[in-house]
Order: C-alpha cells, then structure tokens, then sequence
C-alpha cells in the first residue's frame, strides 16, 4: 500500500466520487488517498482493522480459508470495506485482496468510532452499503459450493474472477485457493480446456475463457 501525498488531488477525488456528501460534516475525521497494487491485502481474515475504506477504482475480492470448502468469493469494484467490521468491532471473517490495481480514501476509525457512530448520514449510506452487500453475497450461496468437485469450483471462479474474458490470476495464487498443488491445478486446466470450457493463449500460461 502506498499513501499518495497530494492534498489537491485528495480533494478533488473527495468531490468527484461525492464522499463529503457521507457525512454530516468532516470535523474530526482522518482521510488519506492510498493506492493498492496487485494481489495486496486491505484487510486480512481474523484481524481488526482501524480504518474504512472507500474504493474509488480497482476491484477486491472477498474470501475466507474455508473457500476450499464452501467458495465463499465475492467481488467489488465499488463501495465500502472494512464497515461491517467497524459496526461489530470484530475481528474480519473474509480476507479483502485487490486485483489488479485499487486506489481507495482511507479513513481512520482509531479515534474516531464515537464520532462517526453518531453522524447520521453516514449510518445511511453505511446501513444501505451493508444491504447491498448483502444481497450481493446471497447470489453467490456458499452452500452450494459443497455439492461441487473441485474442478467444478475451479471453472465458476475462473467465471467470476475473469476479465473481458481473460484469466488474470496467477496459477499459484489460484491453486493456493483451490487447496490444490500446482501441478494437480494444471491438470483440471487440461482438462477444462479439453472440455471446450476455456482455452489455452498463445502465451505459455495464459488462459481464456472460451
């Protein structure tokens, strides 16, 4: 993570994405313009983070260990992070790991729970945020993850984790979340493009939906 010393730019962006409009006023509240870069954890499953984060580009998605079990993957490319911690005082039940590139506003809760918990407007849009979230992971059950093999689960995250049709995750990174060695990944690969579901690139390595 990289925090991006530019007060102007860090103004504009707070008026281009609408962010003082959260809030009642902005006295007392701590922001920064930081910028993730590929595979990076804003936030990692089990600890308690200090900060909100409001994603203004990129895209994050959101996983537990136990995707080996129920695949439990969600992505974002708008929105809120680390709000549904900051409501609970929980520790995270779901990794936050950027793909590709992300440049976020972060605000820091360390010292500023009371004041925030009291300003109405943004309880709202954090309440609507938190709903939205929800309906978003009710479209992608966990439970059905269990009645899946893993090649199976393989495919439907190479569904959701493509872009224009491109598989941009690292095979190391995916047989890590699979719970597979790579070589074992390599295969059901084989055999997905065998089955006409994705198709080799002209690169080594490189793969397409097909």
């Amino acid at each position: 993570m990289t925090i991006l010393d530019n007060p102007s730019l860090r103004e504009k962006l707070m008026e281009q994405f609408h962010i003082k409009d959260c809030f009642e006023s902005l006295t007392g509240l701590n922001f920064d313009l930081v910028n993730f870069g590929a595979d990076e954890f804003m936030i990692k499953e089990g600890e308690v983070p200090d900060c909100i984060y409001f994603l203004l580009v990129g895209r994050v998605k959101f996983y537990a260990c136990s995707v080996k079990r129920d695949f439990g993957i969600v992505f974002m490319n708008k929105g809120l992070i680390g709000d549904s911690e900051f409501v609970t005082g929980r520790a995270a039940t779901r990794s936050a790991q950027v793909v590709g590139d992300a440049l976020c506003m972060r605000l820091s809760t360390r010292t500023s729970r009371h004041r925030l918990m009291s300003d109405r407007t943004f309880l709202r849009y954090m309440t609507q945020q938190l709903a939205e979230k929800l309906t978003l992971t009710e479209t992608t059950p966990a439970d059905a993850g269990t009645q899946m093999s893993t090649e199976e689960r393989l495919y439907d995250y190479l569904k959701l984790s493509a872009e224009d049709g491109r598989i941009t995750e690292s095979l190391g990174t995916i047989s890590g979340l699979m719970g597979v060695s790579y070589r074992h990944l390599i295969r059901m690969m084989n055999a997905l493009c065998d089955e006409g579901k994705i198709r080799h690139g002209k690169r080594k390595g490189a793969y397409f939906l097909a």
